[in-house]
C-alpha cells in the first residue's frame, strides 16, 4: 500500500472524487463567482451530472433484463438513453457557457423525452399509468431549485405552468394515445376526477411550500451579497495588508461556489478553521471545551498548541456576535499563528501585548471619539506539565483555578486586546504552581451574562463559580454535558444574548 506523505489510495479517490464533482459543478463558470444566478447554474449542472449518472446506470441494468428475459428493446426502454444522451449533451453545452441554455433543456426536454413522448407514442408500460404523474410532480423541484423566482418570473411561470399542465393531463395523452385496451383504462376512466384531483392538490402543495421556502432563501442571499460586497469595499486595505486573511477569504468564496451561500455554510467554515473540540486529549489532557455561538458562527473562539512540555491554551471573545464577531474571531486566529510562529516569548503577558500591537495596527486605531472600538477580550495561559507551573494573562477575561475544593480567581488586566486609552499599559504575568488534581477554567462573559431562571435575570458570575464548584470532581466529559444542561435549563424561553465559551482542564 502506498503511504507516501500519509495518503493511501482510499484518499487518493477520495481527492479524486472531490475534484471531478467541482469541476463538473463548475463547468462554464468562475469559481469565485457568488452570485446567485450563477449558484442556479452550479445546481444545473450537478443535477444533469446525476441524471447522466443514474441513466447509464438504469441503462445497463435494464440492457442485462431485457438480454436475459431475451426480450426486445422498445421506445419505451429507450427513453433511458434518450435522456442520458440529452444530460450528456447539456453539460457539454455548460462546458462552453452556455449555461442558460442548458438549464432550459434540463427542465422542458428532460421531462418531454422520459415521459411524454413515450406516452404520445404508445410506448408506455401500464403501472406507468399511476406512477407517470406523481414522476412529474418530483421533476417539477428542478426548476423550483434552480430559478430564481424573482428575477426570473417569467421563466419560472411558464416552467411550472408547463409542468402543471403536464401533471394535469398525462392521463389523459395515455388514454388518447397510449395503449388504451390494457385492463387499468377502466380504473383510470373511472376514478379521472379523483385522481387528478390528488395530483393538482399534491403539486400545489409541493410547489407552493418550495416556492415560499426558495423565496425567502433567495431574498436572504440577495441581502447576504449585498452586505458581502459592502464589507469588502469597507476592508479593502486591511485586506491588501494581510495576506493571510485574504486568502481565508478566497477559500470561503470558492467553497461558497460549490454549495448554497448560507449561514450554516459559514458556520461550517468557522468549524473547520477552528481546532477541533477534543484537540487536547491528542496531548493526553483531560478537559472538555463547552462551545456555543448565538447565531450559529460566533465571535468567540478558542485556539492552542503543543511544543515540548508546554502547552498554550487560548479563550478568546471578540466584539460583537454573529457574522462581525466570526470576522474578529478569524483575525485573532490569524494573529495567534503568525505570533507562534514568527517570534520567540518567554512570557505569557509578552504575547498579549504583542496581539494588542497587531490588532490596533490592522485596525487602523487610533484612539480617537468617534471610530469603532473592535477587539477582543482573552484569557492565555502557558502550561508547563514537566515543571508543574502555570502562566496566565488576561484582557478583561480572569481564569478559575479549583484546589481541593476552593476556587482561586486569577485576575486578569482590566484592559482589552484593542485601543481603549492613549496609554497603553504592558498586561500583568501571573505564576503559579500546579498540584496534580487541580482543575483549570477559561471561559468568556456568555455563560454568566445569561439571562432566564424564574425572574428573567442574569445567572451573574456568582452562581457560575457555585456551580464548577459543585461539579468540579465529575470527570471532564460528564462536566460538559451538566453545565450545557444547566445552562439550557437557565435559559428557558429567553434568547441566548451571546455567544458561550467554556474551557476546562485536568492537570
Amino acid at each position: 500500500m502506498d503511504t507516501t506523505n500519509g495518503h493511501g489510495p482510499f484518499t487518493h479517490s477520495k481527492i479524486f472524487l472531490r475534484n471531478t464533482w467541482k469541476n463538473i459543478s463548475n463547468l462554464g463558470l468562475d469559481s469565485r463567482d457568488n452570485q446567485p444566478q450563477t449558484r442556479a447554474y452550479v445546481l444545473s449542472n450537478q443535477i444533469n451530472f446525476i441524471l447522466a449518472s443514474t441513466m447509464t446506470i438504469l441503462g445497463l441494468v435494464l440492457l442485462t433484463r431485457l438480454k436475459l428475459e431475451d426480450r426486445p428493446v422498445t421506445l419505451g426502454h429507450m427513453r433511458i438513453w434518450y435522456t442520458l444522451i440529452l444530460s450528456i449533451i447539456n453539460l457539454l453545452l455548460a462546458r462552453f457557457k452556455q449555461n442558460q441554455l442548458s438549464k432550459i433543456s434540463l427542465i422542458f426536454l428532460a421531462p418531454m423525452i422520459f415521459i411524454i413522448i413515450p406516452i404520445i407514442s404508445g410506448y408506455v408500460e401500464e403501472e406507468g399509468y399511476l406512477y407517470n404523474a406523481y414522476v412529474m410532480i418530483a421533476a417539477s423541484i428542478i426548476p423550483q431549485l434552480v430559478i430564481n423566482s424573482e428575477k426570473e418570473k417569467y421563466f419560472y411561470w411558464s416552467s411550472m405552468s408547463f409542468y402543471f399542465l403536464m401533471v394535469f393531463s398525462i392521463d389523459f395523452l395515455a388514454l388518447n394515445f397510449g395503449k388504451v385496451d390494457l385492463p387499468i383504462t377502466k380504473h383510470i376512466r373511472e376514478y379521472f376526477f379523483i385522481d387528478k384531483l390528488a395530483h393538482v392538490m399534491v403539486f400545489f402543495f409541493m410547489n407552493v411550500s418550495i416556492y415560499h421556502l426558495r423565496k425567502v432563501n433567495f431574498r436572504y442571499e440577495d441581502r447576504l451579497y449585498i452586505k458581502n460586497q459592502i464589507l469588502n469595499d469597507q476592508n479593502h486595505k486591511l485586506q491588501e495588508n494581510s495576506r493571510k486573511i485574504l486568502q481565508q477569504k478566497e477559500i470561503i468564496e470558492q467553497h461558497s461556489t460549490a454549495i448554497n451561500d448560507s449561514i450554516n455554510y459559514a458556520a461550517m467554515i468557522q468549524q473547520a478553521v477552528l481546532q477541533p473540540p477534543d484537540f487536547m486529549k491528542e496531548w493526553g489532557m483531560s478537559n472538555f471545551i463547552l462551545y456555543k455561538p448565538k447565531a450559529v458562527v460566533s465571535g468567540d473562539f478558542y485556539w492552542g498548541m503543543s511544543k515540548k512540555d508546554t502547552v498554550i491554551i487560548v479563550a478568546a471573545d471578540c466584539t460583537g456576535h454573529g457574522v462581525p464577531g466570526a470576522f474578529m474571531s478569524m483575525l485573532g486566529l490569524t494573529f495567534l499563528d503568525d505570533i507562534f510562529s514568527t517570534y520567540e516569548f518567554k512570557k505569557a503577558s509578552e504575547v498579549l501585548d504583542k496581539l494588542r500591537e497587531l490588532v490596533i495596527h490592522k485596525l487602523r486605531q487610533r484612539g480617537n471619539t468617534y471610530e469603532m472600538r473592535d477587539g477582543m477580550d482573552i484569557s492565555l495561559c502557558i502550561i508547563n506539565r514537566k515543571a508543574g507551573t502555570l502562566e496566565f494573562a488576561g484582557a478583561n477575561n480572569p481564569l478559575y483555578l479549583i484546589r481541593d475544593g476552593n476556587l482561586i480567581k486569577i485576575p486578569a488586566d482590566k484592559m482589552p486586546i484593542g485601543i481603549y486609552s492613549s496609554v497603553q499599559n504592558l498586561f500583568t504575568n501571573n505564576n503559579s504552581d500546579l498540584k496534580k488534581g487541580d482543575r483549570i477554567y477559561m471561559f468568556s462573559d456568555g455563560y454568566a451574562d445569561q439571562f432566564g431562571g424564574k425572574g428573567g435575570k442574569k445567572l451573574m458570575y456568582r452562581q457560575f463559580q457555585e456551580l464548577l464548584l459543585q461539579h468540579h470532581k465529575k470527570p471532564m466529559d460528564e462536566q460538559k454535558i451538566i453545565l450545557n444542561n444547566y445552562f439550557e435549563e437557565w435559559r428557558g424561553d429567553h434568547v441566548q444574548v451571546d455567544d458561550v465559551l467554556l474551557i476546562g482542564i485536568l492537570i
